[in-house]
């Protein structure tokens, strides 16, 4: 428990760092971070907890195949396996209801999809538009058990690809 602390700790002290600035936001301002830090590689395959925002609103459904709406995926390491977390904001999706469940194995799968789609790329890129009505981007924020993070965030831009969404939609039960 304490290590897991210590881990929080460094990540709270990093983010503070990273993205400091004006804690007031004007409406239409545009915020942006980069971490030039931040490894566009992550060497560590022990992927601990793992979060995902991703908004379908403003693609055509055609062309992703996802009913429009902002998923949201979790999975972390607990004490009795991993738990699993998904929801959507279209009501057709899941019956508008939030999904639970622990299994084993999901981040090991997750963590090859970060990977296939090379998700790092834009690691430590933090980029927030004031005013926007909702959630139009994506945002993913991973931690290893080596103490490596993976955070990238635009509230704007939905920058990660439609595969990779489709591929946790699919491992998530979803689609």
């Amino acid at each position: 428990m304490c290590l897991k602390n210590w881990f929080k700790q460094r990540r709270s002290r990093r983010r503070a760092r990273i993205y400091e600035g004006p804690s007031m936001e004007i409406d239409g301002g545009t915020r942006i971070r980069r971490d030039t830090d931040a490894p566009k590689e992550i060497t560590s395959r022990e992927l601990i907890r793992f979060s995902c925002r991703f908004s379908g609103l403003s693609l055509m459904e055609e062309d992703t195949q996802l009913p429009r709406g902002v998923y949201d995926f979790g999975a972390a390491r607990g004490e009795q396996g991993v738990e699993c977390t998904v929801s959507c904001s279209n009501p057709k999706v899941l019956d508008g209801e939030r999904k639970e469940w622990r299994t084993d194995g999901i981040l090991t799968e997750i963590d090859a999809l970060l990977r296939k789609h090379n998700v790092a790329q834009h690691n430590g890129n933090y980029y927030k538009v004031s005013g926007l009505p909702d959630f139009y981007g994506a945002k993913v924020d991973a931690e290893y058990a080596s103490g490596e993070t993976l955070y990238c965030y635009n509230n704007q831009d939905p920058f990660l690809p439609v595969s990779f969404v489709q591929e946790l939609c699919r491992l998530f039960g979803i689609a």
